[in-house]
């Protein structure tokens, strides 16, 4: 999907940080299988996928400014699935590529379905349903932000339960009932639902938009859900986008400089490129860390911390960041407070943490943003700082 999208400087003239007005989608691809050879994903295949669909919106990939490419459900089984992640972000050029584990696929279906920003439009509770090939990913929105997500091994290529058996797990699921089929925690069981939306393969059978086999159950596990439209927690409405939720956000850069007091251990590990983030407040952060669906690497600790910059409070935000990052490194630490030099230097000399430690500030960053740093920039002993934030 290609879109253009219009950004405006925040009304606060001290930021620099930009937001999207308008997004136009200008292209959309043809959905097409995933389309496998010899076991693993066929690069030439969709190679030509991206290509005609350039063509066809009369564009060259050097007019691209940015892009999202993500991977979710059943192709992440596949052996060359991080290397084709990998090929179009290149191809691409400065992409942001990330894997979509179950909570982050059920994040984007939330975001991109729109059931988000309907939550917010009604006042109340939407339930998000994305039934794909391997999994049903759930996510409860409520006023405008996430309560709740959820994940269970259900879908239309799912071979060892019957259709029955799978739809009535989606009924238990969307009640925040135990199915013995969960890939994350089950669903909170409030707030229900004033509207459930459903997206993903498995809807467009659904709202029979679509009706032709894909040599799997896609369309009898839709009709079974059908017929259970009475027995879902709230109101099923019709979804707009479908098959297409986690492929409506596109990417958008932002930059931000880092202030004189950052602190950088070791000026060899930057330039960094595509480091997710974690937002998360103190007491949440090692909860935070955990939930990254298995993520290796270097990841970006975001820490909403304010207040008087005394030794005790700076030494009790170092400890709980020495605690979730564990042995993650490089580790990257952002805050909004002017005190990165002073917790990098009580995190090296206080807390003994070895390894390449980056500590910047005066940025607002937020879950799901992904972050570039560049090198320290003399005399003024700035790092640029490129955000990468997907936009919905």
């Amino acid at each position: 999907m290609l879109a253009r999208l219009r950004l405006q400087r925040l009304a606060d003239a001290l930021s620099s940080r930009y937001v999207v007005v308008e997004r136009t989608v200008i292209a959309a691809s043809p959905i097409i299988d995933t389309p496998i050879r010899d076991g693993l994903i066929d690069v030439a295949a969709l190679d030509r996928l991206v290509d005609e669909t350039y063509a066809a919106a009369g564009l060259a990939a050097a007019q691209i400014d940015t892009g999202a490419v993500i991977l979710t459900g059943v192709a992440l089984e596949r052996a060359n699935a991080r290397l084709i992640d990998e090929h179009f972000a290149a191809k691409g050029g400065t992409f942001v590529c990330a894997t979509a584990g179950h909570r982050l696929e059920a994040i984007l279906s939330a975001h991109g379905s729109g059931g988000v920003t309907i939550s917010r439009v009604i006042g109340g509770a939407v339930l998000v349903v994305d039934v794909g090939g391997g999994t049903t990913k759930l996510a409860l929105c409520d006023r405008g932000q996430i309560a709740s997500v959820s994940a269970i091994r259900v879908g239309a290529r799912h071979v060892p339960l019957t259709i029955d058996q799978m739809a009535d797990a989606v009924v238990d699921a969307a009640f925040g009932r135990t199915t013995g089929l969960e890939l994350l925690p089950p669903l909170a069981s409030a707030p229900r639902p004033d509207q459930v939306i459903f997206v993903g393969g498995v809807s467009e059978h659904f709202y029979r938009r679509d009706r032709s086999g894909h040599g799997d159950r896609g369309i009898a596990l839709a009709d079974a859900l059908r017929a259970r439209e009475g027995a879902f927690p709230g109101r099923v409405v019709e979804s707009t986008v479908g098959i297409r939720a986690t492929v409506i956000g596109a990417s958008q850069f932002s930059v931000q400089l880092s202030g004189s007091t950052i602190f950088v251990s070791d000026p060899a590990v930057l330039p960094m490129h595509g480091v997710p983030v974690v937002r998360a407040a103190l007491g949440d952060l090692a909860a935070a860390v955990g939930r990254r669906d298995g993520h290796e690497g270097p990841l970006a600790l975001a820490i909403p911390w304010r207040g008087e910059p005394r030794h005790a409070a700076i030494h009790e935000l170092a400890v709980a960041i020495r605690d979730a990052a564990g042995a993650r490194r490089p580790l990257v630490v952002a805050l909004e407070a002017d005190v990165a030099h002073t917790l990098g230097r009580v995190l090296r000399d206080e807390l003994g943490l070895t390894g390449a430690l980056v500590v910047i500030d005066g940025l607002d960053l937020r879950d799901l943003d992904y972050i570039d740093i560049g090198e320290i920039a003399r005399p003024a002993g700035v790092v640029p700082v490129v955000i990468k934030t997907l936009v919905f």
